[in-house]
């Protein structure tokens, strides 16, 4: 009996020393918990990301700039990773701007403008590629049918791919509402309606709302309301758009998408360009 007393006191006693010495051998740093960043509190929850063909050509012309690509897939991917839904509405100027043909040539404005949709079919399938290659699932939806390339478009299977983490590019002028005449900037504010984002981003290439009474040419608001937008900034997109997005009370940031890190910043909800809202101060 003594000798089983002692054998249950070394395993108590050993086993005593072990937790000591585990607790000991990992002692916390000090300072270390001032140390670690907690990952930032997006502001939105879903949002709608206008990319202008202009934009997506770069420097070039008639083209998509492989980097401008890149940098939009990675910066994207970047925010979808911390939680954002992202819907992506793109424009196909680069390819083919229906309004110059139908300028230059005098030729049947409907026809150039469904062109004009195949074209940001084009920058839609070329900017899935470039977000897969991020590891990031994407779908592009267009009203019209192309179903080797694209599927068509399902306002409830959109916000179950949103649900799901995969980013959404609806395809074509109109963002494929099959009526070639809508702009991308209000199929941009339509689908943002219709898929309940909270925010309309318009990326293009300028750094936001000028003032146009200002002396200073490169002199841009901050934040505007839709109000007074139209008596003291150039209207950075189409107004039409822009009063929808007024009437349903959706946000809208113009921003410069091809400056490093606007993107995921505009999607997280950082001030980057110019915010219009309802009741904004201008400043």
């Amino acid at each position: 009996m003594r000798g089983r007393s002692r054998r249950r006191k070394r395993r108590r006693f050993g086993f005593h020393l072990r937790q000591q010495q585990y607790v000991a051998a990992t002692p916390i740093p000090t300072g270390q918990i001032n140390n670690v960043k907690a990952k930032p509190n997006p502001r939105w929850r879903r949002v709608v990301f206008k990319i202008s063909g202009v934009a997506l050509a770069g420097t070039g012309q008639n083209n998509i700039d492989s980097k401008v690509a890149m940098l939009i897939s990675r910066e994207v991917a970047t925010a979808c990773r911390l939680g954002v839904e992202v819907a992506i509405v793109v424009g196909g100027s680069n390819f083919f701007c229906g309004d110059t043909w139908v300028t230059e040539t005098g030729y049947d404005r409907s026809t150039a403008y469904q062109i004009g949709m195949m074209a940001s079919v084009m920058n839609s399938v070329l900017l899935q590629s470039a977000f897969e290659k991020m590891s990031v699932q994407a779908r592009v939806q267009t009203a019209f049918t192309l179903p080797e390339v694209t599927e068509p478009y399902n306002r409830q299977r959109a916000i179950r791919h949103l649900e799901k983490g995969r980013v959404v590019i609806f395809g074509g002028i109109g963002s494929g509402v099959a009526n070639p005449l809508f702009s991308t900037d209000m199929a941009a504010a339509l689908r943002a309606s219709e898929i309940h984002a909270e925010v309309v981003l318009k990326g293009t290439n300028v750094d936001g709302v000028y003032d146009c009474h200002s002396r200073d040419n490169n002199a841009t608001f901050e934040h505007i309301s839709f109000r007074e937008l139209g008596s003291r900034g150039a209207i950075p997109m189409d107004s039409t758009a822009l009063s929808f997005c007024d009437e349903n009370s959706i946000p809208v940031v113009v921003f410069n998408l091809l400056e490093p890190g606007n993107i995921s910043k505009a999607i997280c909800g950082d001030q980057v360009g110019t915010f219009i809202d309802r009741t904004g101060r201008m400043s």
